[in-house]
């Protein structure tokens, strides 16, 4: 009989860290396949105490286009609303975003810009329909943002962030 009481509570624990263990989570957020792999790749999908920041991409445009949030632990999500594939680079400068340094081909030259501009990062490669996310370490100031694939800056499509404390 004890045997059995012994056996029946490690089943009834076995049960209980299993159901534990394959738990989901609901918190209501769609994610893309890219996004898991991005937000891998920035060292997870929230911010622990940080803020979400959405900036939609359409075809050759931002929105908003002239963007603000705290300092501090950022998520930038980025959702690709246009018929095209789009990119969202993010730079720290006080360069007009009209007038960042090009390469031949009209796109950002983005190895000048590193020489008179930090480099925050970006949300790279954003298929037509698909969002994607990119986890951001921001201090205050004046930032960039543009898409660097081919022909969009020169398109027009770039805009400013502005951190403050």
């Amino acid at each position: 009989m004890r045997l059995s009481l012994i056996g029946t509570v490690a089943i009834v624990l076995l049960g209980a860290i299993l159901a534990t263990g394959c738990g989901s989570s609901d918190d209501g957020e769609t994610k893309t396949a890219a996004t898991t792999e991005n937000e891998a790749a920035s060292g997870g999908g929230s911010a622990g105490g940080g803020q979400q920041l959405t900036i939609k991409m359409g075809d050759y445009f931002f929105a908003p286009a002239n963007g603000s949030a705290k300092a501090g632990r950022t998520v930038i999500e980025a959702p690709n609303e246009g018929a095209v594939e789009h990119e969202l680079v993010v730079f720290k400068t006080k360069l007009d975003p009209a007038k960042l340094p090009t390469d031949t081909s009209g796109g950002v030259d983005e190895e000048k810009l590193d020489e008179v501009a930090e480099g925050a990062g970006e949300v790279p490669d954003v298929e037509a329909g698909e969002t994607k996310s990119g986890d951001f370490e921001l201090t205050p100031g004046k930032y960039v943002i543009f898409c660097n694939l081919p022909g969009h800056y020169a398109q027009g499509m770039y805009g400013t962030l502005t951190v403050t404390k």
